[in-house]
């Protein structure tokens, strides 16, 4: 028996639901719910979820971005930041998640997908002290 990623899984969940509305579209979620269920992956909805999210998001040209700084940003900063972002992955819309980190002592940290631009104070500390180190 072939074992289906949840990435695989989600990829069919859309294309099956792509141009589907009311009950057409009920049916083809219900099966959806109904095969996890039956193949015993109900606790890997949330993984499914993400990656149907990161599809269309890839789809619709739209970056979440998830930014960590040490104090609140000004919106001309968020402005600024959002702008970079758009440019660098050739984005339409841009979705920012911001939080304060009190460990960080200055800057920033933001995480796209699986990269990270880690411009915080800590990090260029670490830098320096490695640097240091070999040299």
């Amino acid at each position: 028996m072939a074992v289906v990623s949840t990435k695989s899984f989600a990829y069919a969940i859309l294309e099956a639901s792509e141009g589907k509305t009311g009950k057409d579209l009920d049916a083809v979620l219900s099966n959806a719910v109904k095969i996890l269920s039956d193949k015993h992956l109900l606790g890997k909805k949330e993984e499914v979820l993400q990656y149907l999210q990161d599809i269309v998001d890839q789809k619709e040209g739209v970056v979440r971005a998830h930014i960590e700084s040490a104090s609140k940003l000004s919106q001309k900063a968020l402005d600024e930041i959002e702008q970079e972002l758009k440019t660098r992955y050739k984005a339409k819309e841009i979705y920012l998640d911001v939080t304060e980190n009190k460990k960080y002592l200055g800057g920033l940290r933001i995480q796209v997908g699986d990269e990270v631009i880690d411009l915080t104070l800590l990090e260029k500390i670490h830098q320096l002290q490695n640097y240091l180190i070999t040299n």
